[in-house]
């Protein structure tokens, strides 16, 4: 992770830690590492100013919070996630699935959820952007130019990599697992360093993913 911190955690993620909290975490952080370098040349090409800190603090609030009414929403499209989607549900949403990448273009529930978080990515974006002075039009533009390069990541990463791995066991804990892919680890139960009820969890949720320091080889 390059963005995102142990506070960021600790203070917008909802407690337990589920792996559904690691696929938001990591999307999160791939869509900082897209936008930083797109930011500057926004700034540059637009004559504005793009604070990336709120920007930061406005994808982790929000994406959160959409997430949050997803575990309530009657679709239960995680919960069922190879249930057949509808063309109709496609159209109420505005969604074209042509123009997203292949392996999402196949109308389960679990490629319908990735389409709607992409698109709340998106939303955010261009919302911000316009708050930053760029005309509506170009913002829109630039907003689903970055909707579609996160789809294109989750695709690579989330799909062929891991097959849906996170979304699928999204009610299983996992912080273990998002400490394994920090730069920094967690602070670790199993060393006493915080109380796994702080974390919304037990002694037995918790299991070492990070992989030891490799000795050094000796030179014959």
């Amino acid at each position: 992770m390059k963005f995102i911190n142990q506070n960021d955690i600790m203070m917008f993620l909802e407690k337990p830690i589920t792996r559904l909290s690691v696929f938001e975490i990591e999307t999160i952080d791939a869509m900082l590492s897209m936008c930083e370098p797109a930011f500057i040349k926004m700034q540059e090409d637009f004559k504005v100013r793009i604070d990336f800190a709120t920007f930061k603090f406005q994808l982790l609030k929000t994406m959160g919070e959409f997430l949050s009414k997803c575990d309530t929403c009657s679709e239960e499209c995680l919960s069922n996630p190879h249930k057949h989607v509808e063309a109709k549900r496609y159209e109420q949403n505005h969604i074209d699935s042509t123009r997203w990448p292949t392996r999402l273009q196949k109308t389960t529930q679990e490629n319908f959820f990735i389409m709607e978080y992409c698109i709340t990515y998106a939303d955010i974006l261009f919302r911000y952007l316009l708050d930053a002075g760029i005309e509506k039009q170009a913002a829109h533009v630039l907003s689903e130019q970055a909707m579609l390069e996160l789809a294109k990541w989750i695709e690579q990463n989330c799909i062929r990599k891991c097959n849906y791995e996170c979304l699928r066991r999204y009610r299983s804990m996992g912080y273990c697992t998002l400490c394994s892919y920090m730069i920094q680890p967690l602070t670790c139960p199993k060393k006493q360093e915080i109380k796994p009820s702080v974390l919304g969890m037990q002694e037995e949720d918790f299991m070492c993913r990070r992989e030891e320091s490799p000795k050094k080889k000796v030179m014959h």
